[in-house]
């Protein structure tokens, strides 16, 4: 914290912060190579972008979640695991996780609040010993997955909604709190704490740490496209 004292929460995002790549762009190339997502499964979920252009420049690409829709939820939770393994083996962002360690060794709770599909965040964060997750939770009816979401997902104003509410349930204030993010989406959350990180930034959180006087880490940007 900017006082030197330790903060009561640190909440992290996953892709581009903890990660150098889009986790879940990483899964569906493995649900592909497998043969476990056919390949006209995986236009029709590409063809939800072309209905729903408005969605997404509201929401995010991250709404759209039909690719799991025909996959058993058993089979999802399986390969998420084996992406979270070779995600912790080869696209971690060494600053972060020292970060995340220094301050679980210092008494600090953290908490990998994240956009990401839950199954594979799940990993991630037993990996390098996050506390608790808060991810993206697909609906399953039926035994199947629908391809909705539930509850709120953790983006935008949204992870700034979650934190709050995660934060009222310890009885702690935000600004005692730390962050770190990468990208505009993670604005909402870095500005109600009391020490943000801008982790390897787009150009539009880069310029606003710098007005707002954000700890930097430098580094190479994760592009989604």
């Amino acid at each position: 914290m900017p006082d030197g004292t330790l903060p009561a929460m640190y909440f992290v995002d996953l892709d581009g912060t903890l990660l150098s790549t889009s986790s879940e762009k990483c899964f569906l190339k493995h649900l592909l190579k497998k043969g476990i997502l056919s390949p006209s499964a995986f236009l029709r979920f590409l063809s939800f972008y072309l209905r729903s252009p408005g969605r997404t420049i509201r929401e995010g690409k991250g709404w759209n979640r039909n690719y799991l829709t025909g996959i058993p939820p058993e089979v999802i939770k399986r390969e998420a695991a084996i992406c979270a393994g070779e995600l912790l083996k080869n696209y971690l962002r060494g600053w972060t996780v020292q970060s995340i360690r220094e301050l679980n060794n210092s008494g600090c709770e953290t908490v990998l609040l994240s956009a990401s599909l839950e199954q594979i965040a799940a990993g991630i964060a037993e990996g390098v010993s996050i506390d608790l997750i808060q991810a993206s939770s697909p609906a399953i009816v039926n035994g199947r997955f629908t391809g909705s979401l539930n509850g709120l997902r953790p983006w935008g104003k949204n992870k700034a909604e979650l934190m709050r509410r995660i934060c009222d349930q310890r009885g702690i204030e935000p600004v005692n709190c730390a962050a770190a993010g990468d990208s505009w989406a993670d604005r909402f959350i870095m500005d109600n704490c009391g020490c943000s990180v801008a982790v390897c930034p787009d150009g539009r959180l880069r310029k606003l740490a710098v007005r707002r006087k954000w700890i930097i880490v430098e580094g190479s940007h994760t592009k989604w496209a």
